[in-house]
């Protein structure tokens, strides 16, 4: 199974995240922009994720709720800026970080590798250094590393 790696220089303001999946970019893109594709791999560690809004298209919005079996939760919400098999650019929220309006930009391109595996990378900027690292600190790469294996699933089934 592959491990995602998370890359985050001190000092600034991006995240950079890549990840090779066993499928052809039809598939990943597929499974990236389907509401009920979604619903099967954006999960997070004890959590059940709820797809609130999902409208997978340049100017489309989203919002997703993390809940567990005690009643907490969180969610992540954002705008998408350009969707295409190649390149998805969006904003995303985590309102998880104590307060809302911790904003990145992301993009992620999916490039096909012609063996029928996709090269995953995303390139997020944070508002400021301070933002960047809370996202690191709430556990961000443990809740990415379980995503993209759950991905693994689902793109198995597609």
């Amino acid at each position: 199974m592959n491990k995602a790696t998370v890359t985050a220089t001190p000092g600034t303001q991006n995240i950079e995240i890549e990840r090779v999946f066993e499928a052809p970019r039809e598939k990943v893109f597929a499974a990236m922009t389907t509401k009920d594709k979604i619903a099967k791999w954006w999960t997070g560690p004890g959590y059940s994720v709820k797809v609130e809004e999902f409208d997978a298209r340049s100017g489309g919005h989203w919002k997703f709720t993390h809940s567990d079996d005690k009643g907490n939760s969180f969610g992540f919400h954002g705008s998408y800026h350009l969707v295409s098999p190649e390149m998805i650019i969006q904003t995303f929220e985590f309102d998880g970080l104590g307060e809302p309006g911790h904003v990145a930009l992301e993009k992620a391109t999916l490039e096909d590798l012609g063996d029928g595996r996709t090269k995953l990378q995303v390139h997020a900027t944070y508002m400021s250094v301070e933002d960047r690292d809370g996202m690191i600190a709430s556990g961000m790469e443990g809740g990415l590393q379980q995503t993209y294996n759950a991905l693994d699933a689902v793109l198995a089934d597609m």
